[in-house]
């Protein structure tokens, strides 16, 4: 896994040398101005890659159409978003 206090040029160097070229890079890091760290998540709602320090993890209800009415499943599945989207969704 990548070391995320590198610059970027030595990551992509350690990169190509442990063979981890193709990885994602977190959305929000980069937007901050920092070196961003890998992506462990995608955001639900826009699909930016996010690492741990930017995903917000929720629990979330599934419903399934049976005939007239509704089925909530009895787990609870996982939804994750950056912190932009999941603030937006609360302003609201």
């Amino acid at each position: 896994m990548p070391v995320v206090d590198r610059s970027v040029a030595e990551q992509r160097r350690w990169d190509r040398r442990s063979g981890l070229e193709d990885f994602v890079n977190c959305y929000e890091c980069r937007r901050e101005g920092r070196v961003a760290a890998s992506a462990e998540a995608v955001c639900q709602h826009c699909g930016a890659g996010v690492c741990a320090d930017h995903v917000r993890v929720e629990m979330q209800e599934l419903h399934q159409q049976a005939g007239l009415g509704k089925r909530t499943h009895n787990l609870p599945a996982r939804r994750m978003l950056c912190t932009v989207c999941e603030a937006a969704e609360r302003s609201g």
